[in-house]
């Protein structure tokens, strides 16, 4: 092999090696994909604690369930919310992001009321194998104006067979 095949050959490899993922970075992003039951604790303003699903698909995609009903004490009396979806990303090693949104409806009349978006930072503690953090929640008016935010902390466990 002469100079100039060689350098060809170092230049396919250094190329190559970076298309590649980090199998690292992929088994880390793996660790979360699944489902989740988990607790989520608005502190600000404290309007209690309630349990969630919430589940990490492959590609990013996110959607998370809790209960549909959402009663009194909010300023807008009870409301239904629908199951939110979202995507998330990994933000450094064993810690991630995610957004989803919900459509929020009063409960008596259907009335549109706008929707719930929620923005949620979390650490996956592989030791233990539950995810921890904190959210920060605004619904939105149908026209897309803020009309209430709560921020608050996140629990989960993963939800295994």
């Amino acid at each position: 092999m002469d100079r100039r095949q060689l350098l060809a050959a170092g230049v396919v490899a250094g190329v190559a090696g970076n298309a590649i993922p980090s199998h690292a970075d992929e088994s880390n992003d793996r660790d979360i994909v699944g489902s989740w039951f988990g607790t989520v604790t608005a502190t600000n303003p404290p309007l209690g604690q309630f349990n969630d699903l919430i589940s990490f698909h492959t590609g990013g995609v996110v959607t998370e369930s809790r209960r549909y009903l959402v009663p009194p004490p909010t300023p807008f009396g009870s409301l239904l919310e629908t199951t939110g979806h979202g995507a998330w990303e990994r933000t450094g090693k064993n810690t991630f992001k995610a957004f989803f949104r919900f459509l929020v409806q009063t409960a008596g009349e259907g009335v549109p009321v706008g929707t719930d978006n929620v923005r949620l930072s979390f650490k996956f503690d592989r030791a233990a194998g539950t995810l921890t953090g904190t959210f920060q929640s605004q619904i939105k008016n149908t026209a897309d104006t803020v009309l209430l935010t709560v921020t608050g902390d996140f629990a989960a466990t993963a939800i295994t067979v």
